[in-house]
C-alpha cells in the first residue's frame, strides 16, 4: 500500500490555481498509470488519503469521483476503491497463442505449472477429444500471468495414448508448442471456442487474486492438428475485470 510516495509539500491550492481536488486527482491518476498500486490492487482508505494530502474527506471524495469518471478506479461501497487497469485484449482466433497475445501488447507472458497428472477422461473432455469410453487423458493446470500478474487459470486435456511422456517434458520446463512438435504436431489451430461467465470458486478467486464475488470469463476450447484430429481440449477462466476477449471473424490470424 502506498501512502507517502508523493506527498504535497505545501497547500496545493496555492501552487497552481487548480482546484485542490483536481490536483489530488492528477497525482493519483499519475500513480495509477505508473502502477504504483498494482500489488494491493486498491487505493489506500479514504482517511489515509485525506491525511496524506492534508484535506477533508469531502475534497478527497471529489478527487476519487473524478478518477471513477475517467475509468481509472471503481468504488465498491463497504469494500473500498479499486484500481481499474486498462483491459488486456486476448484474441480468440484460429491461431490463438498465449505468448503472442501478450507480447504484441508489450506484456511479459509467464506460466506457473500448478498440477499435471494422468486420469480417466471426464465426459466432456472425452467427447471433445473423440476418445473411447475408459480412455485416459493428461490433465495440465496452469496459472497464466502477464507481467507477473495472474490473468487466467487454464486446464488442458491431452489424449494420453498419443502424447505419452508429455507430462515429464512439461515438468522439465519444455514449452507446449515445442512438446507438440516432438510428437509430430508441427502446427495446430483452434477449432472452436465457447464463451460464458460464472462466479469463481474460492480457490479460483484466490489464485486469480480477485474477490469471490466478481464474475470470471470462461472459455471452453478445442485445438486440432492440421489434419483435423483433436489434440487438446481446454477450459480457461479469465479475470473479468482485467481481460477482454476479442473474437476474430475468420481468416488466418
Amino acid at each position: 500500500m502506498m501512502t507517502n510516495a508523493h506527498p504535497f509539500s505545501s497547500a496545493p491550492g496555492r501552487r497552481s490555481g487548480l482546484a485542490v481536488w483536481k490536483q489530488i486527482a492528477d497525482t493519483l491518476s499519475t500513480e495509477i498509470r505508473d502502477r504504483a498500486f498494482t500489488e494491493a490492487g486498491r487505493l489506500p482508505s479514504e482517511s489515509e488519503l485525506a491525511a496524506r494530502f492534508g484535506v477533508n474527506r469531502h475534497t478527497l471524495r471529489q478527487a476519487v469521483a473524478a478518477l471513477q469518471v475517467d475509468g481509472l478506479v471503481r468504488i465498491e461501497p463497504g469494500r473500498g476503491t479499486f484500481v481499474q487497469h486498462e483491459l488486456l485484449d486476448y484474441a480468440l482466433s484460429r491461431r490463438t497463442r498465449f505468448t503472442e497475445n501478450l507480447q504484441r501488447q508489450g506484456l511479459l507472458p509467464s506460466k506457473q505449472l500448478l498440477a499435471a497428472r494422468e486420469m480417466p477422461a471426464p465426459e466432456r473432455a472425452a467427447q471433445q477429444l473423440k476418445l473411447d469410453k475408459g480412455a485416459t487423458v493428461l490433465r495440465v493446470e496452469m496459472l497464466d500471468e502477464a507481467n507477473d500478474r495472474p490473468i487466467a487459470l487454464a486446464s488442458a486435456y491431452y489424449p494420453a495414448e498419443r502424447f505419452a511422456g508429455l507430462l515429464e517434458m512439461l515438468g522439465g520446463g519444455t514449452g507446449t508448442t515445442e512438446i507438440l512438435r516432438h510428437f509430430g504436431v508441427q502446427d495446430y489451430v483452434r477449432a472452436e471456442s465457447r464463451i460464458t461467465t460464472q462466479m469463481p470458486s474460492a480457490e479460483t478467486a484466490r489464485l486469480l487474486k480477485q474477490p469471490v464475488t466478481r464474475p470470471v470469463l470462461c472459455v471452453e476450447c478445442l485445438d486440432v492438428d492440421m489434419a483435423g484430429r483433436p489434440i487438446k481440449y481446454g477450459e480457461t477462466v479469465f479475470c473479468g475485470d482485467s481481460v477482454q476477449l476479442v473474437v476474430s471473424a475468420g481468416g488466418p490470424a
